[in-house]
């Protein structure tokens, strides 16, 4: 119990995770989390802090908050609400990935000022918590696109409306080759657009020069191998579009 309340007394617990309180941000990040600090499993960090890792984890994400913080004015902190804050902070402890690490500390940052509070929803907590480290790194990379080309590739009988699909997706986003499962980057798209995030459109596609033709070429010269007589590699254009919803949470959880 004595541990408890001391994590609701937030100089303290401040104090214990940031060392010195003059620091640039600490205040503000003592102001914006005064009415999360004692709720939820943040009553706990006190224990997760006798955790070399939990400590580590925890000290690290705060201090990204608490850098985000540094320039804003006191008279734009505000009270991060709980339905936001909550969930956020009880993730600092463990969550070690720095795109998702930095997505929760980026949203709290927006919680935490008046000017910017209104764009962080309480469901965006949610999305991130249904994302993986590859996935944030794909909406990173996209966040000023007007959306994503892809093609599915085909091997069609010449003279007849029959083909086998070779490749269902294959996308023109360069990220691709940062992921630690680039395989995976159907199974991404496919989950970013049950979040709401994306919207596959294999009825449209995108106008403009040197769009698709790096990945039909691509394509073409992966599979060329198939060719013959009888069959030949099409492909077929489409565009993923990014959702407005994506928009407003790319706008929250990235910074400029």
């Amino acid at each position: 119990m004595d541990l408890i309340k001391e994590i609701v007394e937030s100089p303290a617990v401040l104090k214990e995770i940031y060392g010195d309180l003059a620091k640039p941000g600490v205040q503000q990040a003592g102001k914006a989390l005064s009415t999360v600090i004692g709720l939820g499993n943040t009553a706990l960090w006190p224990i997760a802090m006798l955790n070399e890792k939990a400590k580590i984890s925890l000290e690290q994400n705060l201090d990204k908050y608490r850098k985000k913080l540094e320039e804003v004015s006191d008279d734009d902190v505000c009270e991060v609400s709980p339905e936001v804050g909550v969930p956020i902070a009880e993730k600092l402890s463990y969550v070690t990935n720095d795109e998702l690490s930095e997505m929760y500390t980026e949203l709290l940052a927006k919680a935490s000022q008046k000017s910017k509070a209104n764009t962080a929803h309480p469901s965006f907590v949610n999305v991130i918590n249904n994302m993986s480290p590859d996935e944030a790194l794909l909406l990173k990379s996209i966040k000023k696109m007007p959306g994503i080309p892809f093609i599915e590739v085909r091997l069609n009988k010449k003279g007849k409306n029959e083909w086998n699909t070779l490749e269902s997706m294959k996308a023109g986003i360069s990220c691709q080759f940062n992921f630690k499962y680039p395989a995976n980057i159907h199974a991404y798209i496919s989950n970013l657009e049950g979040l709401g995030l994306l919207q596959i459109r294999q009825d449209l596609y995108m106008v403009g020069e040197n769009i698709y033709e790096p990945l039909e070429e691509h394509a073409k010269a992966t599979f060329t191998h198939l060719e013959n007589q009888d069959k030949e590699i099409t492909c077929e254009r489409g565009k993923i579009e990014i959702t407005p919803f994506a928009r407003l949470f790319i706008a929250a959880c990235f910074g400029s």
